[in-house]
């Protein structure tokens, strides 16, 4: 082989091995390559300030850092910064031969010993957000210090994100509030080209595929005794319960043809759209005459009020007992999910909602009347729809439905 020729294929492998390197290697991390004489631990805060962060692991021992150091820490590495640590917090932390806190980590606050790929969304000079892979979006924060590069790494002066740019980004995340942190840890933004993102997608179609599958083939057993493959909306009463939204009565039965009351149906909803707000909600008084405190519903209830997702009757009762109707269960369902409607005082006071669900195609078209009981059977392909709906996967049920309505 001529020595030119074996000194240019070389160059080509050694190109072509440094641009895949640049695009998956991981970053320094300090928790994983601790140096000669340094320790990592989980300890409690006692003391985070602008200036200092001490904590106490579970033997007693007590360590402290100066928050400057912590954000310096290898090349401007450390995740740690003012007011993101509390006292009381459960932290991860490296210390050194001294047991001086060299960089700290908590549940919220995570270092970047990954990198982030997706697409520059809604781009400003300070920030942009981040369309990731698996859709999942964060607020990406630009400052004097964030550095930014090509795919091989090499620095670009004068370049600014764009809107559909594809890029790598390393950085803090803080996951409370979905937000990267580029000043700090060493971070950069790379701008790639626009195949580069092939890969991740393939492996992301591939594994939701098999997710997919796996999901259909435990939608598929029948879970009730009194629900068979065969039934009414056992797909839709498979789903719900998948969802952990409800799990039958003891006997193992589901019941699809029992009908529902308000409170039921209120509770599934609330449960169902905002179980997170749920936990700090306080009940402190009455919301409805007939809805006593004590009563199982009562959190729901006065939630979806205090929220104006309900109103009650014209008497002030909300009635909790009465079975729902599918004017009330669509309402509340359109409401509970924060679709938009344009109401008109010339209509009925049930009929924006009542379009907006058939807009959407979240009300089949082959359901009762607006004055008959709901069924718990009807129920669950109402959440199931709606739910389906917000994650983008109707139109794939209702192209798969048989006789799609």
């Amino acid at each position: 082989m001529p020595r030119k020729f074996f000194l240019k294929v070389l160059l080509t492998l050694l190109f072509t091995v440094s641009s895949a390197a640049a695009l998956t290697d991981p970053e320094p991390n300090p928790f994983a390559s601790p140096l000669a004489g340094e320790k990592v631990f989980t300890a409690t805060v006692t003391e985070a300030s602008a200036e200092i962060l001490s904590v106490k692991n579970s033997a007693g021992t007590t360590s402290s850092g100066r928050m400057e150091a912590i954000a310096k820490y290898r090349d401007g590495g450390g995740p740690a910064a003012a007011g993101e640590f509390f006292p009381g917090d459960n932290v991860r932390v490296l210390v050194n031969a001294q047991n001086v806190i060299l960089a700290a980590q908590d549940s919220n606050l995570l270092l970047c010993d990954q990198n982030f790929y997706g697409w520059v969304r809604e781009p400003t000079a300070t920030t942009f957000t981040l369309e990731t892979v698996e859709g999942e979006k964060y607020t990406v924060l630009i400052g004097s210090k964030t550095q930014f590069r090509d795919e091989n790494s090499k620095i670009l002066f004068g370049y600014a994100p764009r809107a559909d740019d594809v890029v790598k980004i390393h950085g803090v995340v803080n996951t409370n509030v979905r937000k990267i942190f580029t000043e700090t840890f060493g971070a950069y933004i790379s701008l790639l080209d626009e195949n580069a993102l092939a890969p991740f997608l393939a492996a992301l179609a591939e594994k939701k595929a098999a997710a997919a599958a796996e999901l259909a083939k435990k939608l598929a057993e029948q879970v009730f005794d009194d629900v068979s493959p065969d039934a009414a909306f056992f797909y839709a009463i498979n789903f719900i319960a998948n969802e952990k939204i409800v799990v039958g009565y003891a006997d193992g039965n589901f019941k699809p043809g029992a009908e529902m009351n308000r409170a039921e149906f209120t509770k599934i909803l609330i449960q169902t759209r905002f179980a997170d707000k749920l936990a700090n909600f306080k009940l402190a008084e009455k919301c409805f005459p007939d809805v006593e405190l004590t009563d199982w519903f009562a959190p729901f209830v006065c939630f979806a009020k205090a929220n104006g997702i309900i109103s009650g009757y014209p008497d002030g009762e909300f009635k909790p007992a009465n079975p729902v109707n599918l004017a009330e269960a669509i309402t509340i369902l359109v409401q509970s999910f924060d679709f938009s409607v344009e109401k008109n005082s010339a209509t009925e006071w049930f009929a924006p909602y009542l379009q907006k669900a058939q807009q959407l195609q979240i009300l089949p078209t082959d359901f009762a009347a607006t004055n008959a009981n709901l069924t718990r059977g009807q129920m669950a392909e109402l959440v199931m729809r709606a739910l389906k709906y917000t994650r983008g996967e109707l139109v794939d049920y209702l192209e798969n439905l048989p006789n799609a309505n």
